[in-house]
C-alpha cells in the first residue's frame, strides 16, 4: 500500500509525498520546492517521480529547483504537453503506469484546464484531484466548461465511496460556508460545517477528504445537471 505525508506549501497549496512499499518515493504537485526539499531532507528521501495534475504554476512552480537538487522522472498531463516542462512520462486514460508496485491510472478530468487529469490508485483507494475537485468545492472553470466539469464529476464518482481524496488547496471553510448557504437544512452540511471551522481553529488540514463524504456535503457534486452546477459556479464567483 502507498502512505500518503501532506505537506503545506506557498499560501494554502498542498503537496504530497507518496511512499510505496518497495520504498519508491514520489511527490504530487509540488508548487514550492523549499518545503518538499525540507521535508525529503529530514527523512534521509530523494523522489523517483514527480507527478503533475496540471500546468499551474502553484503546482508545478517548485519542479525545477527539485530537478537541480535531484534529477527524477516527471508524469503529467499529455494534454498540456508544452505547458510543463520536463515531462518523461505522458499520462493519459489509456496510461497504466506503476508506482510502489501498484499500477495506478488516469482519469483526464477537464474543466479547470483542458488537459487537467486526476491520478488514481485504486488498490491503495487514493485519487489525487489537484484542482478539479477541493473538500466541499471544486475548481473555477479557468479553461474548460460547466459541461465538461460536469461529465468530470461523474468519472470521480463512479469510484469506490471510501476512495481518499487529495486535493490542491486548503479552501474548505470558505467552501463549507457556500455549501450552508446552499442547503441550509442539510444536517450533514452543518454537522461538517462545524467539525471544518474546529479543525481551521486549531490550524490542522481538512485533507484528505473521501468520497462518500463529498456526495453527502457538496454542493457541486449534488447538483442534479451541468446547469445547475454552472448556477452554483455563477454565485460562487460573484461571492
Amino acid at each position: 500500500m502507498i502512505t500518503v505525508t501532506l505537506i503545506p506549501v506557498l499560501n494554502d497549496n498542498y503537496a504530497y509525498l507518496l511512499q510505496g512499499d518497495n520504498g519508491e518515493v514520489g511527490v504530487v504537485d509540488p508548487g514550492e520546492a523549499g518545503p518538499v526539499i525540507d521535508y525529503l531532507k529530514s527523512k534521509d528521501l530523494k523522489p523517483d517521480i514527480i507527478f503533475v495534475t496540471h500546468h499551474h504554476g502553484d503546482h508545478i512552480g517548485g519542479i525545477p529547483e527539485m530537478q537541480e537538487w535531484h534529477r527524477c522522472k516527471v508524469a503529467g498531463p499529455s494534454k498540456e504537453m508544452g505547458r510543463i516542462d520536463s515531462m518523461d512520462i505522458l499520462l493519459d486514460e489509456f496510461s497504466a503506469e506503476t508506482f510502489g508496485d501498484e499500477t495506478y491510472d488516469v482519469l483526464e478530468t477537464p474543466g479547470h484546464t483542458k488537459g487537467h487529469i486526476c491520478i488514481h490508485f485504486p488498490e491503495s483507494k487514493l485519487l489525487f484531484v489537484g484542482d478539479t475537485l477541493f473538500v466541499m468545492g471544486c475548481g473555477r472553470l479557468f479553461e474548460g466548461t460547466a459541461e465538461q466539469m460536469w461529465e468530470s464529476f461523474d468519472k470521480i464518482t463512479a469510484l469506490p465511496d471510501d476512495t481518499k481524496i487529495y486535493c490542491g488547496h486548503e479552501y474548505t471553510l470558505s467552501n463549507a460556508e457556500f455549501c450552508l448557504k446552499v442547503e441550509p437544512e442539510n444536517e450533514k452540511i452543518k454537522a461538517r460545517y462545524d467539525e471544518v471551522k474546529g479543525l481551521r481553529a486549531q490550524h490542522k488540514p481538512t485533507v484528505p477528504t473521501s468520497l462518500r463524504e463529498e456526495k453527502d456535503t457538496n454542493v457541486f457534486l449534488r447538483a442534479k445537471n451541468a446547469e445547475q452546477f454552472g448556477e452554483f459556479r455563477l454565485i460562487k464567483d460573484r461571492g
